[in-house]
């Protein structure tokens, strides 16, 4: 991992952020986090963590380049942000002009890895009607969701039983997995994100 990427990932303390069974409210990631920026030069795809899609196949973050790629980190048993999120999500997809959807993907990622299996993805997935051709469900493991999470400006940390309390955020990355946008929040005007995700899909159709 470069020098670069190892700073990220040390610079953010896992904090107190969104309780899942709560009403949430939208966090605001420190300065000091290169997510925050609106491009970047570093790349999440040089992680070399591992994972398992929802179709229990080992993947690493750099196979999901190549597409514009829509980043969320929730959790399946959450009942109140991670609902929403997907839910805006979809929207999006929705909203999607036809030759912006075949070069944009959506990836959901575990922050309850040892509860959320491939498994249990597979069958979350259906039952949110997430296409699994535009749609990838991570799971990993605990060192890895926490670097991911920290570049990304994710916070997240464990409450009473199952309760996770975390961010409520999404990232889009370009073809090269370089951060383009970022998002705070949810059942917001989705006319940005859009368009950060139709100039990402130009721009890889112009490579």
């Amino acid at each position: 991992m470069s020098t670069h990427l190892r700073r990220a990932s040390s610079a953010v303390l896992l904090v107190l952020a969104a309780g899942c069974g709560r009403a949430p409210t939208p966090q605001i990631v420190p300065d000091a986090l290169p997510a925050r920026a609106e491009a970047s030069d570093f790349s999440v795809y040089e992680l070399e963590s591992p994972w398992h899609d929802q179709d229990g196949r080992a993947r690493t973050l750099a196979s999901l380049a190549g597409r514009v790629q829509v980043v969320a980190m929730v959790y399946t048993r959450c009942t109140n942000t991670c609902p929403l999120i997907v839910d805006d999500l979809k929207r999006m997809e929705r909203a999607l002009a036809p030759a912006d959807r075949a070069r944009a993907g959506f990836v959901l990622v575990s922050l309850d890895p040892a509860r959320d299996t491939p498994a249990r993805l597979h069958a979350w997935g259906e039952h949110a009607r997430l296409d699994p051709a535009r749609w990838t469900l991570l799971t990993g493991g605990e060192d890895g969701v926490r670097e991911l999470a920290a570049l990304l400006g994710i916070r997240y940390r464990r409450e009473a039983g199952e309760a996770l309390s975390h961010s409520t955020a999404y990232l889009v990355l370009d073809r090269r997995g370089r951060i383009v946008y970022r998002h705070d929040g949810w059942a917001g005007d989705v006319d940005e994100p859009l368009a950060r995700i139709h100039a990402a899909a130009q721009a890889s159709a112009a490579d």
